[in-house]
């Protein structure tokens, strides 16, 4: 039951139940110590804080690729910190992306290597931009808060960064 007696369920809870239903998929407390979080092979790959936003741990190498694909979507906010992106979650089509994007993020968690980095929490734990305050800039149309010149990785010239996140000779 929703927390305004409507008998509805919030999209958080639903992202939430199901994803859990997915094979290799666990609930459990999210690390930041901030509301529940989606695990696949031992990693966090979803937090959800309570709201309408689902976070999302995709790793810098996938944020590398996807970046502007996900900037131009207008529905993706990046998280200071380089690993975690943030989803609003008002509409069926945006459970559909957090469906699509934890798929992405299990694959991302287990590849060979991949080790979520220290240091690259949501925002919960960043102390970044709150829950609540990051539903506000997450709108329809609205894109990013963290435009993509800005994101460290994210630089328009050059090699791409490498897996560890430096940036190879070329």
């Amino acid at each position: 039951m929703a927390a305004d007696g409507s008998g509805a369920t919030s999209n958080d809870v639903r992202i939430a139940d199901r994803l859990a239903r997915w094979p290799g998929v666990s609930r459990e407390r999210a690390e930041c110590g901030t509301g529940t979080a989606l695990a696949a092979g031992g990693v966090q790959i979803v937090h959800l804080h309570g709201g309408a936003v689902a976070e999302l741990r995709l790793t810098r190498p996938v944020i590398g690729r996807l970046g502007e694909v996900l900037a131009d979507s207008g529905r993706v906010a990046f998280i200071p910190g380089g690993e975690w992106v943030a989803v609003r979650l008002d509409t069926d089509s945006d459970l559909a992306m957090v469906a699509s994007l934890a798929s992405v993020a299990i694959k991302a968690g287990s590849a060979p290597g991949a080790v979520p980095r220290p240091g690259a929490p949501c925002s919960a734990a960043a102390g970044g931009i709150a829950p609540d305050r990051l539903a506000a800039l997450v709108t329809a149309g609205g894109g990013s808060p963290m435009p993509l010149s800005q994101f460290r990785l994210m630089h328009r010239t050059g090699p791409p960064p490498a897996a560890d996140g430096r940036r190879s000779a070329g």
